[in-house]
């Protein structure tokens, strides 16, 4: 079962966005905040934790991207989302390198938005050892799987695919297919 998420930090420069998803994840029982700077957003972390941050990737006074550490140290244990207009491979490897769990297209279903959240907290929290070698049929999906060892082999490549392609043993295009595919 995936773990609710009950808190949240928007960080975004449009007030229109930024307004409506919060009041779409309070409809949802999230409690959500926003900030419509980084900064704002980094002093508001300090003081009250969250399960969930979405960030902008492109913000007026500096891009989301490059705060993405900063919110990271604050919130190590959150799920951070990167929101952007304007994706692409090169970018999600980026804000994953940086420290964001994910990366997903504007405009963002606030359903979509808490599914995904609440999945990489899941993901992200440690899993009790069993005597059992086989898992419980249904536990394993091979997108999951993959995914995993996708993020895991561009962690490790410092997010460089041709380098992260081979320590996965597939060819660069390949990868760059599985990663739009995938949505990593």
């Amino acid at each position: 079962m995936t773990r609710r998420i009950e808190t949240a930090l928007l960080v975004d420069d449009d007030d229109a966005f930024r307004t409506t998803l919060q009041g779409a994840l309070r409809r949802r029982g999230v409690v959500a905040r926003t900030a419509a700077t980084i900064d704002e957003g980094l002093v508001a972390l300090e003081y009250e934790p969250v399960d969930l941050v979405v960030i902008d990737y492109r913000m007026p006074r500096g891009d989301g991207l490059s705060a993405l550490a900063q919110y990271r140290k604050l919130q190590p244990d959150a799920a951070i989302v990167m929101l952007t207009g304007f994706g692409d491979i090169p970018l999600a490897v980026a804000a994953m390198r940086e420290g964001a769990d994910t990366l997903l297209s504007k405009p963002v279903d606030a359903d979509k938005l808490l599914r995904e959240a609440a999945s990489l907290r899941e993901r992200a929290r440690p899993q009790p050892v069993t005597a059992s070698a086989t898992p419980p049929p249904g536990s394993l999906k091979l997108d999951d799987l993959e995914r995993e060892a996708i993020r895991a082999a561009l962690r490790e490549s410092g997010g460089v695919v041709a380098t992260a392609a081979k320590l996965l043993g597939i060819d660069r295009r390949t990868l760059q297919r599985k990663l739009k595919k995938l949505g990593t």
